[in-house]
């Protein structure tokens, strides 16, 4: 592919990965935090695509042989840090979840033994209700 190309198609990405963020958001489909970090990330990927020099910039002071060597050590670090972000998380809703069925289930039994102890009680005349 022709390396004057490969910005254009980073632009359109980018562009896309944004629209459809914001499309998501209207639509209420992605929580706002989630999708102020794919925004980011696209625009940061824009800015990569439409200042090519910068990762060039960079990867020298770094000490990368390419470039694109930096810029892909870059988004590999940003989705790892993203990805370990997602799973704590997601391990706490699920924490929160099992505490929260535990209560439901407590309720639900003491509702029971509560109805079964309204049930065996005596009315006013004597009777139960299991007579």
């Amino acid at each position: 592919m022709s390396s004057d190309i490969m910005p254009v198609l980073l632009i359109i990405g980018s562009l896309c990965t944004i629209a459809f963020m914001l499309l998501r958001v209207r639509a209420s489909q992605i929580q706002i935090r989630d999708a102020i970090f794919w925004i980011v990330f696209a625009l940061g990927l824009l800015i990569i695509s439409i200042f090519p020099q910068f990762a060039a910039w960079a990867s020298q002071q770094l000490g990368f042989m390419a470039p694109i060597n930096f810029v892909y050590l870059l988004v590999i670090f940003i989705l790892v840090i993203r990805l370990f972000s997602s799973s704590l998380r997601i391990s706490m809703l699920d924490a929160r979840v099992q505490q929260l069925a535990q209560r439901l289930a407590l309720h639900e039994k003491q509702g029971q033994e509560q109805n079964a102890k309204s049930a065996e009680a005596p009315h006013e005349d004597g009777t139960t209700n299991a007579s």
